[in-house]
């Protein structure tokens, strides 16, 4: 650990705390330049977060999710490193990699796990993240497993089992590296039901392929976060903390480009914003923290903004303010 022991690490609980940079769009106008960066780093470390999580993106302005633009503009992941460490950010506890996305490198427009004929080129890519994580010390590889509902439909056997041979090859080719990998559903994901996240987990290795268990994203989806933790905990190996300011009670993941539909427009409630800071919506982050604790979780906690309140560091604030106030003096 780079902080020191918090109140629920003195309690035995294995727990590290971390940021994740994705609050901080990358683009031609934000986090683009180095002193952005520089400068967002120095605020998340001055919130209490000495480790992140960073976003494997794709093109030019995002300097620091991919290695070729760590090169450019670090000279190596050893370097990037080292300067990490001059901002006050010890470690990268792990990189989001989601496949589904286009790559202005691999040269496609959104590769998916049902297809048995894109399984190469994700492994290959996510090959090219895991090994620049492995570089900078870090623990998990957060992918993303399936593509959206309107995208996909919903799943059947073959293409569950096609997805589950996929992330079993990534997972060991991060094993490999000394590498975890983590299955992080969304709340657009095809994949839906406490059934289906079983019957994944039951074809996926379970040495090496584990889930990243996100508050928002699966509250949204409909799921009690706690009672899906208790009965799924022996395979989450990472979380994400954030909170869900409404649950998709319409089904609106089936929407044309839902990602603009509902999550961007709000759907048909206009909804201005799903996601929270810590304390803020439905989460009982109290409850699944005990749970956690019951239960024995050993492993990392990245903390998330997404849409938060100007200006963006606020929302890092307010999180940082729960985790110290609420979490750890419960």
């Amino acid at each position: 650990m780079c902080s020191p022991k918090s109140t629920l690490e003195e309690q035995g609980m294995a727990i590290e705390w971390g940021y994740a940079v994705n609050q901080w769009k990358a683009g031609f106008t934000s986090f683009a330049r180095l002193e952005e960066i520089e400068r967002a780093l120095k605020v998340t470390a001055a919130c209490g977060f000495s480790s992140i999580e960073l976003n494997g993106g794709s093109g030019r302005w995002d300097p620091i999710g991919r290695p070729e633009n760590v090169a450019i503009n670090f000279g190596s992941p050893a370097h990037f490193r080292l300067k990490l460490k001059d901002w006050g950010i010890g470690r990268v506890a792990s990189t989001f990699f989601d496949p589904t996305v286009m790559s202005f490198e691999e040269l496609h427009f959104g590769l998916m796990s049902t297809r048995r004929e894109d399984h190469a080129r994700i492994l290959a890519q996510a090959r090219i993240h895991a090994e620049m994580l492995a570089e900078l010390g870090g623990d998990c590889l957060v992918v993303r497993p399936f593509p959206s509902f309107w995208k996909e439909g919903a799943l059947n056997g073959e293409r569950m089992a096609a997805a589950a041979a996929c992330w079993n090859a990534v997972g060991e080719m991060t094993a490999s590296l000394g590498l975890k990998t983590v299955l992080h559903v969304d709340a657009l994901s095809a994949l839906r039901t406490v059934d289906e996240f079983e019957h994944l987990l039951e074809l996926c290795d379970r040495d090496n392929v584990g889930l990243a268990f996100d508050t928002a994203e699966l509250t949204i989806a409909g799921h009690d976060v706690v009672a899906l933790y208790r009965r799924l905990h022996e395979r989450v190996w990472h979380f994400h903390f954030k909170d869900a300011l409404a649950v998709d009670t319409l089904g609106e993941y089936r929407l044309q480009n839902a990602e603009r539909a509902m999550i961007a427009a709000g759907g048909e409630r206009e909804i201005p914003r799903w996601f929270g800071e810590m304390g803020t919506g439905l989460v009982d982050f109290p409850a699944l923290l005990a749970a956690m604790l019951e239960l024995g979780y050993a492993g990392w906690v990245i903390v998330e903004s997404d849409k938060g309140p100007a200006p963006i560091a606020s929302g890092m604030m307010l999180n940082a303010w729960y985790r110290k106030h609420v979490l750890e003096a419960a």
